[in-house]
Parts: C-alpha cells; sequence; structure tokens
C-alpha cells in the first residue's frame, strides 16, 4: 500500500503534508509576533487600539489580509501592520502599500480620518544582509513629530528578536 502517490493534478501525500505543516508553522509564528505587536502597541498612553486583528478586504472577488490594524486615537489615522514569516523582498513593500490604500478606500472614512499608514515586518532580512528581523515604516508624508508618535522599525525589530527568542526557548525545553 502505497499513502504517497502524484496523480496527474499535482503531488498527493508527504509534499502536501509538508507544505500545509510549513504553512501552519506561518500562521502560528505570525500570530504570536501579532499577540506581542498588540501588548506592546494597544496600549492608553500610545495612543493606539487594536481595529481588528487578521481582518480580510475583498476587493475584485480577491481577499488581503491585515495581519494587525490599529487606530492612533489623537492621529485620528489607522495602522496597518503586515507580518511575513520569511526573508524580506522588496515586492513586499508594493503590496503593504495596496494593502494601506485597501484600508483607506474601505475602511477609512476620509471625511474624519487622516490617510492611513502601513508598517512590514519581515522576520528575517535578504540572503545578502546579516540575518535579523526587518521593518519598514510607511510613513511617507508624515512630519518627525507624528512618525515619533507612531511604532518606530528598531522597536518592532526587537518585539521579533523576542518572539524568536521565546519561542526557540520554548522548543529547547520540549
Amino acid at each position: 500500500m502505497n499513502m504517497f502517490r502524484r496523480s496527474d493534478s499535482g503531488p498527493e501525500g508527504f509534499e502536501d503534508v509538508i507544505d500545509e505543516i510549513t504553512e501552519s508553522i506561518r500562521r502560528t509564528f505570525t500570530g504570536i509576533v501579532v499577540d506581542h505587536l498588540e501588548d506592546l502597541l494597544a496600549l492608553p498612553h500610545r495612543h493606539m487600539c487594536v481595529v481588528d486583528r487578521h481582518m480580510e478586504l475583498m476587493e475584485d472577488e480577491r481577499d488581503y489580509t491585515v495581519d494587525l490594524l490599529l487606530f492612533h486615537v489623537t492621529q485620528l489615522r489607522y495602522i496597518a501592520i503586515q507580518v511575513h514569516v520569511g526573508r524580506f523582498n522588496p515586492v513586499l513593500i508594493g503590496r503593504t502599500r495596496y494593502t494601506v490604500s485597501l484600508v483607506d478606500d474601505l475602511v477609512r472614512i476620509p471625511e474624519t480620518h487622516r490617510p492611513t499608514v502601513g508598517i512590514l515586518l519581515c522576520t528575517d532580512a535578504p540572503a545578502d544582509q546579516l540575518a535579523g528581523p526587518v521593518a519598514i515604516a510607511l510613513y511617507d508624508d508624515l512630519s518627525h513629530a507624528e512618525q515619533a508618535d507612531l511604532p518606530l522599525p528598531l522597536e518592532l525589530t526587537a518585539l521579533v528578536d523576542r518572539c524568536v527568542d521565546t519561542t526557540t526557548a520554548k522548543h529547547a525545553m520540549s
């Protein structure tokens, strides 16, 4: 009896299981990072609150997900955070910008809210750079004072490092 067969429509069995396990690990780690982001950022003294986690936005019959959507109550703006478990790729910046524009189009009330900003958080740098997380803050048109009141890339990369350290320590004890 062969449990792993290849069909005309694609691989079945072992390769599918590996793909499912890999995707499950990515979703789990994304959830861990989002939990820590929420704990770090959604605090009264930071003037931010959680709007939604893993918020799905639909456009042209296609789903887009915002991993964490925050609202800054003094700046009256949404902060869309995308978490990518894996290496940074410049293409991800464009995807994050697109997700930010979807939040602007589908969630934000233009008469009341300022434009949405975004953050891309990757768990690992490109292969040609030193290992470690990468955070890109898409705060293009904001003043320095406005930027200073929002999450800083340095604190976000430190948070991902803590998530990796925590996860590694838990698995080492198992």
